[in-house]
């Protein structure tokens, strides 16, 4: 799809990208959409049926932390659960010692 701008609407795209506020035109224009989507009115919907009912919604009780662990796999934001008993005792997370000045002190001295 090809978008013609005003040179008025182009500058403020490029206002906004050079702000920072968005990385690439695309989102620019993809915003200002969908604002103007969520101010147009709603289109009026044919009159619904009747509607039975529904019972009375009871309040969940919480998820354990095993559930929740199981629930976030299963919507595909985790693949597997971290094996914190093998990590315990891991060699490797032992401090590197390192010659010279503390690294708080450099980035500090750094940032003057």
């Amino acid at each position: 799809m090809t978008i013609r701008l005003s040179k008025d609407l182009e500058k403020i795209v490029h206002d906004a990208m050079r702000a920072g506020l968005y990385a690439r035109e695309d989102d620019v224009i993809r915003d200002a959409l969908t604002r103007l989507q969520q101010t147009l009115p709603r289109p009026a919907t044919a009159p619904a049926r009747r509607i039975k009912r529904a019972k009375p919604v009871q309040p969940k009780k919480p998820l354990t932390k095993d559930e929740f662990h199981r629930h976030l796999i299963d919507i595909g934001l985790m693949s597997q659960l971290a094996d914190t008993a093998a990590d315990f005792d891991d060699p490797d997370d032992e401090p590197v010692p390192i010659k010279g000045e503390p690294l708080s002190e450099t980035v500090i001295r750094e940032r003057r």
